[in-house]
């Protein structure tokens, strides 16, 4: 049994024919193959000798809208595209003056405040000394101004 009986009889119960009924070469496949070939020859008659004009003709509402892919195009750029564009250009303005914003004055801060932090570290023993000194005069003020 070769290959191609296989599968006949495979789908034998599913279109309820015997294997050797249907295929190709039987009384069904020999009409459908005909009407198609009759097709293509009507249609070669009717449109393959006549020459394709270099300018298309103008044609009323269907004619045009088929030409124009029944206005896909348009409907996809009003209904999509714009208003994605619009989302996006939206998204994008309220990530540079929202998020980048928040984090470019938070990095402004830290920097300008190391800058003047900065200028206190002199590497002198006896600068940090008296700053420490001073800080416990204020510590020991404090404390007594509560206590009274």
């Amino acid at each position: 049994m070769i290959i191609g009986q296989r599968f006949e009889n495979f789908l034998g119960p599913v279109t309820g024919l015997p294997p050797t009924a249907h295929g190709i070469f039987s009384v069904p496949g020999i009409v459908a193959l005909v009407l198609a070939l009759a097709g293509i020859g009507l249609a070669w008659v009717m449109y393959g000798r006549v020459p394709v004009p270099a300018v298309a003709p103008r044609g009323r509402f269907p004619v045009v809208a088929a030409r124009k892919d029944l206005y896909g195009d348009a409907f996809n750029e009003s209904v999509l595209m714009r208003p994605g564009q619009w989302l996006t250009r939206l998204s994008v303005y309220f990530d540079n003056r929202g998020v980048d914003g928040l984090v470019n004055s938070i990095a402004a801060l830290v920097g300008g405040t190391s800058g003047r932090v900065r200028k206190l570290q002199t590497g002198f023993v006896r600068s940090y000394a008296l700053s420490m000194f001073f800080g416990a005069a204020v510590l020991v003020t404090l404390l007594l101004v509560v206590r009274l």
